[in-house]
């Protein structure tokens, strides 16, 4: 008889121990899916603290830019607080020009490269002043505002004008600078896209002069 209810009190024991088992490992996944958003939620105070730092230092770079910009635009203003005035295209052939050579410079106010093609053109035009006849054609997409105001900033002392008559369609301009070299005829003798420097000008214009 004792011996009955020994192995009965056994197996409660084995029941009671095998439901505070089950009951254990329920609220230890409770807990692990409890602590685990909070473990995924928001940032650290170190990502936090970076991604502040990476967007300060982008609006930082931004208000430079922008200052540098501004500050370029307005380098040297004008005395008489007017912009130059742009030349008017009058036609594609430059014929007002005859028994000269023309050096068609066609470019963008935004284009890098053209700016580091002014020099070469002022060479050209302080060379050749009384025989050779210098235009910077301007994109389109620069306005007459945009356009006086380059030619002021970077003292083009030539003729600027806005190519309002089709002058980049004229001499298939299909990359910036290019430069187009026209001979006493109005007739294209040279021809290049990218920085042309001042000596193959020179070597061109020579070649018509001497014709």
């Amino acid at each position: 008889m004792t011996k009955k209810k020994k192995e009965k009190l056994t197996w409660k024991e084995k029941r009671r121990q095998a439901a505070l088992k089950h009951q254990r490992a329920l609220e230890a996944e409770r807990l692990r899916r409890e602590k685990a958003p909070k473990e995924n939620k928001g940032w650290s105070k170190g990502k936090i603290f970076a991604a502040t730092f990476m967007f300060l230092l982008i609006v930082g770079i931004y208000g430079t830019w922008q200052y540098t910009q501004s500050s370029s635009s307005n380098t040297h203003p004008p005395s008489n607080g007017e912009l130059p005035s742009l030349y008017t295209l009058n036609d594609t052939e430059f014929s007002e020009f005859r028994g000269k050579v023309v050096v068609v410079d066609c470019f963008a106010t935004f284009c890098e490269p053209c700016k580091m093609e002014i020099p070469y053109l002022a060479e050209i035009d302080d060379k050749y002043s009384s025989e050779v006849v210098v235009v910077s054609v301007g994109s389109i997409s620069d306005s007459a505002e945009e356009l006086r105001q380059f030619k002021h900033d970077y003292d083009m002392t030539w003729r600027v004008a806005r190519d309002t008559i089709g002058t980049f369609d004229k001499y298939s301009v299909e990359y910036i600078p290019t430069l187009v070299i026209l001979d006493q005829n109005g007739n294209v003798h040279f021809r290049e896209s990218g920085v042309v420097d001042a000596k193959t000008l020179s070597s061109e214009i020579d070649a018509l002069l001497e014709s």
